[in-house]
């Protein structure tokens, strides 16, 4: 009896034991996953923080701190658990920022698997997020933190540039145009660019990160508000530098003309077309407008095999000292996304080919596997890519163009400046996206184009956001989506050659160098 209760109380002292260890094991591996979810969470808060900074969420001051807990994910973990988190940053960020690429990308196309393209772009562009969170936490202990500070800004910069231009490139939200609104800021574009805006935003988040993480070491608090002050200082004499009406006043009309995407290339629909816009043209008669500015293929067939165009550029041209259309053009079999330059005689000034052409939009790789699956973007072929980016003069007007996504590119609305352009035009159709915030995304990087080279700018949509904007990135006027709406405004000419101008896209270069320097440094 007494050897039975012994081993009894031996067996429950096992299982006591046992339960200890199992609820010591259960707590350990629940601290694991407690700090394995933290990381994930603040992974998905930075990428959502930062989506909400750009249009049309439009909360521009929090890109300012979005960066901070995804900083301490990377500078918290190794490489290989920092590329995961960095990924779900870029994943969050991009699938809320380009919400609009899945009802885009179904709408257009009708294909079922929309969700599956857009998942896959989200999860490429993600792929960028995920190498600078990886390198950043590479490199977290082999130097000093404002080292690293300076590293981790000019590596997103170099990020931002690369994405630009590898493959079919793809120069949508870089951090800064998420700060469009915040116009003293933005003044200091005319000399780093765009590029330079989210340089500054990363910088001052490494920097703050820093300073929360040891409170009283405050030289990166000073650090960061030096910084912000000096920027905000340089746009607050900018803007004071150039008043609103810097220049030489001309007087501009602008057509926006709501054409239904889906019957734009339609043949039957052009006799209508016609007459409705002769109609809605009467508005500009005897206003002695020196420009109309109208959209991106306004003319809804190749405007040189088509005859019935002859008399309404007649017409229309008749309105202004220069007229600019947009227009299919077909030229020794191949086909160009074009802008015509008419004078008041309706001769031809000029014409600019689109020179970077949207990839399933204007031209569909590998056409004969794919083309199935993109329904409307087959009407009218591949286009072709233009060369030259040539200026428009007529008396004392000079004017440069660039073609929707021209205006991605910093460096064309440059070259045309430097060419002598003392206005600048976007023609655009961004009907393609519906009620979304791709419009708005689209339109702010003209707000850019203007400060970088101080030249006001027209923006000219089918359907989408046509504005004027001045050369401090003043929104003078701006259209709402889908409206049919024909306006006059006054812009202002100015021979203003700016910092960038002189120097070109010199930032991004400027930030591999130190890259690669800082990287060298570090690793020595």
């Amino acid at each position: 009896m007494t050897l039975a209760l012994a081993a009894a109380e031996r067996n429950i002292k096992n299982v006591a034991e046992l339960s200890c260890e199992l609820r010591s094991l259960f707590f350990v591996v629940l601290r694991i996953l407690m700090k394995q979810l933290k990381f994930l969470f603040l992974s998905i808060v930075s990428g959502i923080l930062l989506a909400l900074s750009f249009p049309n969420f439009d909360f521009f001051y929090l890109a300012f701190f979005s960066f901070i807990p995804v900083i301490y994910v990377a500078l918290s973990n190794d490489l290989k658990k920092s590329l995961f988190y960095g990924f779900l940053f870029g994943l969050s960020f991009w699938s809320v920022s380009l919400y609009w690429m899945f009802p885009f990308i179904k709408f257009n196309t009708g294909s079922v698997q929309a969700a599956i393209t857009a998942g896959l772009l989200w999860c490429y562009l993600a792929i960028y997020f995920s190498v600078w969170t990886g390198i950043v936490s590479f490199l977290r202990k082999k130097s000093k933190p404002l080292i690293i500070s300076f590293f981790a800004a000019f590596l997103w910069v170099v990020s931002e540039y690369v994405r630009t231009y590898f493959s079919a490139g793809f120069a949508w939200n870089f951090v800064g145009y998420g700060q469009a609104q915040f116009t003293n800021f933005i003044q200091i574009s005319d000399i780093l660019g765009v590029s330079g805006i989210s340089f500054l935003i990363v910088f001052i988040n490494m920097l703050l990160f820093h300073w929360i993480r040891k409170p009283k070491d405050v030289k990166y608090l000073f650090i960061a508000i030096a910084v912000f002050s000096a920027v905000y200082l340089y746009g607050y004499t900018k803007i004071r530098e150039y008043p609103a009406d810097y220049g030489n006043e001309l007087s501009v009309g602008v057509v926006q003309p709501d054409i239904d995407q889906y019957k734009k290339w339609d043949p039957s629909y052009g006799k209508q077309f016609l007459s409705s816009v002769n109609n809605d043209l009467k508005f500009f008669k005897g206003k002695k407008l020196s420009l109309i500015v109208y959209p991106e293929t306004f003319l809804t067939e190749y405007f040189n095999d088509d005859k019935k165009y002859k008399n309404f550029i007649k017409q229309c041209t008749s309105l202004a000292q220069i007229n600019l259309i947009g227009s299919v053009y077909y030229y020794n079999n191949l086909v160009y996304n074009s802008v015509f330059a008419f004078d008041n005689n309706a001769r031809i000034l000029g014409r600019h080919d689109k020179s970077h052409l949207v990839i399933f939009g204007e031209y569909i790789p590998f056409r004969e596997i794919l083309a199935k699956y993109f329904d409307i973007f087959n009407n009218m072929g591949d286009f072709s890519k233009g060369i030259e980016m040539d200026v428009f003069y007529s008396d004392n007007i000079s004017v440069g163009s660039t073609i929707c996504s021209e205006n991605f590119f910093p460096e064309r609305s440059r070259e045309l400046v430097w060419k002598g352009a003392k206005i600048l035009t976007n023609h655009t159709n961004d009907g393609w996206f519906l009620d979304t915030a791709a419009p708005y995304q689209h339109f702010v990087m003209n707000i850019f184009r203007a400060i970088e080279n101080r030249k006001n700018v027209i923006v000219c949509a089918n359907s989408g956001i046509s504005a004027v904007i001045n050369c401090r990135g003043d929104v003078i006027r701006q259209t709402k989506l889908n409206k049919r709406i024909f306006f006059v405004s006054y812009v202002y000419q100015n021979d203003i050659i700016t910092f960038y101008d002189r120097l070109g896209y010199l930032f991004p270069y400027f930030s591999i160098f130190m890259t690669l320097f800082l990287l060298l440094l570090v690793l020595i």
